[in-house]
């Protein structure tokens, strides 16, 4: 872990989970341009307390001290607390990253958007495969025609925990469908560069008081279909996405064992490897952009709070469809 930094702008993490130590700290420590000022957790491990020291950071679980000491938050805490606490950041005028997915509702993601604008303070959302190589080359190849008119995209995804705040409703805000299918959501339409017009939703339900187990969503973009499966059970943490053209297919896929990375192979219409991008398993990149999007480096971040709208609406209206057993507009 590098030493504290000196750099003169200061940003205050809420939240220092497993997914903020291996993902945001290592980038907040070492950037010259920032100073990891306070980190707010309502009940900090040993852990968090040494990341903290070794930043020369403050640890409070009092929120008002980030806003007092920081201009910018990275919000990295239990989905369903996401709202508020962007609200408040904006309300304090910060600058503000926060984990996928970005808010249970839409009707949050666009009041939160519209205030952001209206501040015109910085805001992104942490899907970080829209920085990925892989992910990135994808989108290049779809857009140039490499596989000619798509046809039918797939995407497969197994694995969630069965413990801990993810598995509580009240924390968690809904299983895997939420946890992990709200990067499908952002990623196919990113990848297609359009958006989908309607969606239709099974989802198999948890035991009392537990989140979903998951389940299959169809989105409807009018030529085409996306298949998304997202389940709790199988191989831990599979992802992947196929998208088939009339002229061939890509394949998205992260290697088992990788928490991060996603390999490419894009295929001919005799299924022919013609390219393939390997694994980048370098984490941080969306807070590096955020960082550089507060910096004026690189223009606005990857996923803003606007764009990652279509992600929340496309999740809320899978659930309302498989509660009405009916195809969803959004």
């Amino acid at each position: 872990m590098p030493g504290a930094s000196t750099g003169s702008r200061r940003v205050g993490l809420l939240g220092c989970g497993a997914f903020a130590r291996l993902y945001h700290v290592p980038v907040l420590a070492a950037d010259p341009r920032v100073r990891l000022a306070v980190v707010c957790d309502p009940a900090p491990s040993e852990e968090t307390r040494r990341i903290a020291a070794a930043a020369g950071a403050e640890v409070t679980p009092e929120p008002d001290r980030l806003w007092a000491r920081c201009e910018a938050v990275v919000v990295s805490t239990p989905h369903a607390l996401h709202a508020a606490q962007v609200r408040a950041a904006l309300a304090h005028d910060r600058h503000v990253l926060v984990d996928k997915p970005f808010v249970l509702a839409s009707g949050e993601a666009r009041e939160l958007a519209g205030a952001a604008a209206a501040r015109r303070l910085v805001n992104a959302v942490a899907f970080n495969r829209r920085l990925d190589p892989g992910c990135r080359r994808a989108r290049e190849l779809i857009g140039a025609g490499a596989v000619g008119p798509v046809r039918h995209v797939e995407t497969l995804q197994l694995g969630y925990p069965a413990a801990g705040w993810v598995a509580d409703p009240a924390l968690g805000g809904g299983g895997p469908f939420l946890g992990r299918g709200a990067h499908m959501a952002d990623l196919v339409p990113w990848l297609l560069g359009r958006s989908p017009r309607r969606v239709r939703a099974d989802v198999r339900p948890g035991g009392p008081g537990r989140v979903d187990r998951g389940g299959e969503i169809v989105a409807d973009f009018g030529d085409l279909a996306c298949r998304m499966t997202v389940l709790a059970e199988g191989l831990p943490t599979w992802d992947e996405v196929r998208v088939f053209g009339d002229e061939g297919f890509l394949e998205l896929r992260r290697p088992l064992g990788q928490p991060l990375g996603w390999t490419l192979v894009h295929h001919g219409p005799a299924g022919e490897p013609l390219e393939r991008v390997p694994a980048d398993p370098a984490i941080g990149a969306a807070t590096r952009d955020f960082l550089d999007a507060l910096d004026g480096a690189a223009g606005r971040p990857a996923c803003s709070f606007a764009e990652a709208w279509l992600s929340v609406r496309t999740i809320e209206a899978a659930y309302q469809s498989a509660a009405a057993r009916a195809w969803i507009d959004l």
